[in-house]
């Protein structure tokens, strides 16, 4: 080495030890968060290669940006036209404004903890993009966020539209076809009874997903080899499947289909088996409920929530999911006032809150009700349009907040053949005590089920609408 440039680097030495003692404190820092970067950043290429087979237009830009407590990890595409990319980059930039107002809405974050701690979150963002034959792009956006108490993130899927060769955005609705949901459908329904390993995990009542006007053909993408159809996880199959795709191709979505005959969805026959239903009101919650639907999940189990509207707004994908495994969602009001001390108006205002909420979570009402405190005299029968379910048996899991004694309670209570079980989806100790008594219950010989068809096995009754259905009546 000549002698300018050992001189040069010793001098670049000593600077670097001098500023190592000087300020060790934020070099610690910058080491930390250099760490953190790199883990974000192998987390984020993990991520994104479940995508990068499906990118056919534009450069792939990744940013993994570190900003305790929240972190970016995202990707999309630039594509050389200015118009589209200013779009793209808008697009990116909701969603990130979107999950800052998730997390740390102001004064009173959403990522509160109990000490006070602000919860660290990471938003995770990929892409695919479809070129078709006449110049039109499809780009495919996937959003997940993840938190340290995250059991089961949830990938939001979103589709957006473009034509290059004009440089401007397309509505989906524009690129609709008559008859486009119709045959999707029938298309969808006949795949997806007919073909392995789809037609093993199909939940029962398909017929009304995969309806036309069910909302699941409204996010599609043009590929070249036809119309590309993405199902979330837990919507038509259980969460092992992961997000489904199906193409179908242009011919068959254009050529009229025969619409299957709707299949009504008919309980197993098992009038003649013990059966009881676990019913969970007050949800949903992303940690205990999720934890309760583990167990059903785990055990091929039914039970029935009664979920509350402003909770339903909050948490769709955990009603989702409810409803995904094959459970019955119902109504518990929107936010668990005594219908006994309202009005009527009062009350209606209530269950239209409720429905809207319902609506958007599920695309369609609620089907049953429990009203809260279970208090139901004639006043609220009148106001309620849908079948009136309560409970024989009354765990006490709000008060005791012990799975022990939930189970006790349940175990004491003598033969549970037709009962209906009272628990509440948001205690942790009530979804401790369900990953016991799922199997406890299995083991005695009963089969759960939902209350709507616990009603049509033992009692041979179709739920009518209005119609309370008490203590007495499930004894």
């Amino acid at each position: 080495m000549k002698p300018k440039r050992i001189f040069a680097f010793f001098l670049m030495s000593l600077l670097f030890l001098f500023c190592c003692g000087c300020s060790a404190t934020s070099s610690g820092l910058s080491m930390l968060n250099h760490k953190k970067i790199t883990e974000l950043t192998l987390k984020g290429e993990t991520y994104w290669a479940a995508y990068q087979e499906h990118q056919e237009v534009g450069e792939a830009i990744s940013i993994v940006d570190y900003q305790k407590p929240l972190s970016y990890v995202l990707q999309y595409p630039q594509t050389g036209h200015t118009a589209i990319d200013d779009r793209i980059e808008g697009i990116v930039t909701e969603i990130r404004n979107a999950f800052d107002q998730e997390f740390l809405p102001g004064e009173t974050p959403a990522g509160e903890t109990d000490s006070g701690k602000k919860t660290e979150a990471v938003l995770y963002l990929g892409y695919e993009s479809y070129l078709t034959d006449n110049d039109q792009m499809s780009l495919v956006f996937f959003e997940t966020h993840e938190t340290a108490d995250t059991l089961s993130p949830h990938t939001r899927i979103q589709i957006f539209h473009f034509d290059l060769s004009s440089d401007t955005e397309i509505p989906a609705e524009e690129l609709m076809w008559e008859d486009f949901a119709k045959n999707a459908s029938a298309y969808t329904q006949k795949y997806f009874t007919t073909t392995e390993p789809y037609n093993e995990g199909l939940f029962g009542n398909y017929a009304t997903l995969l309806a036309p006007d069910a909302g699941r053909f409204d996010r599609f993408a043009f590929t070249a080899e036809g119309v590309l159809f993405y199902f979330d996880r837990y919507d038509l199959f259980p969460g092992s499947y992961g997000i489904v795709r199906l193409t179908i191709p242009y011919e068959d979505m254009r050529t009229k289909i025969e619409t299957p005959k709707e299949e009504i969805f008919i309980p197993t026959e098992i009038s003649h088996k013990k059966m009881v239903a676990l019913t969970y009101d007050d949800g949903p919650n992303p940690i205990a409920t999720n934890a309760i639907l583990d167990t059903l999940e785990q055990y091929g189990a039914r039970a029935t929530f009664f979920d509350l509207g402003c909770l339903v707004e909050k948490y769709p994908d955990v009603v989702k999911r409810e409803a995904a495994l094959g459970c019955e969602v119902g109504s518990h009001s929107y936010d668990h006032k005594n219908f006994s001390k309202l009005t009527a108006a009062e009350i209606s205002a209530d269950l239209q809150k409720t429905a809207a909420a319902f609506q958007k979570a599920l695309g369609k009402d609620p089907a049953v009700f429990r009203p809260p405190y279970g208090a139901c005299d004639e006043n609220v029968k009148k106001q309620i349009s849908m079948p009136i379910y309560l409970w024989s048996i009354d765990t006490l899991d709000w008060k005791s907040r012990n799975a022990k004694a939930v189970l006790d309670v349940v175990k004491s209570s003598g033969d549970l053949d037709g009962k209906v079980i009272l628990l509440h989806g948001i205690y942790t100790s009530t979804a401790e005590a369900t990953a016991v008594l799922v199997p406890y219950l299995q083991g005695q010989g009963y089969e759960l089920v939902t209350v709507s068809e616990l009603i049509q096995a033992k009692h041979g009754e179709t739920p009518a609408s209005g119609k309370i259905y008490g203590y007495s009546y499930f004894q």
